[in-house]
């Protein structure tokens, strides 16, 4: 799924989403935790935020696992971290390079 695709469908999307989604975009391999890395900081860094629910990632499979990895990485692995996905943050996300 790309950007638009999720952006269409909800205003808030699950940070893994748009990782995965910005990835298959730009037809860069999702599974690199190193460039993920650099994503968040260029998220901080552009002024954007995201939030916590209290909801474990859930699923099987290497993106379910990824995006366990990810709340820990961020600070609790008993939540789900969404990120805002309107136009503005799209073109935002669209602008890292990694």
């Amino acid at each position: 799924m790309r950007l638009e695709e999720l952006r269409e469908k909800l205003l808030y999307n699950s940070l893994s989403d748009v990782w995965f989604a910005f990835r298959e975009e730009s037809g860069e391999e999702w599974a690199d935790f190193g460039a993920f890395k650099r994503f968040v900081e260029h998220i901080r860094g552009s002024g954007l935020e995201f939030k916590s629910l209290p909801v474990c990632p859930s699923g099987t499979g290497a993106k379910a696992d990824f995006a366990k990895k990810i709340s820990v990485f961020l600070g609790d692995p008993n939540k789900t971290y969404i990120l805002k996905t309107d136009e503005s943050t799209v073109e935002r996300i669209r602008s890292f390079s990694p």
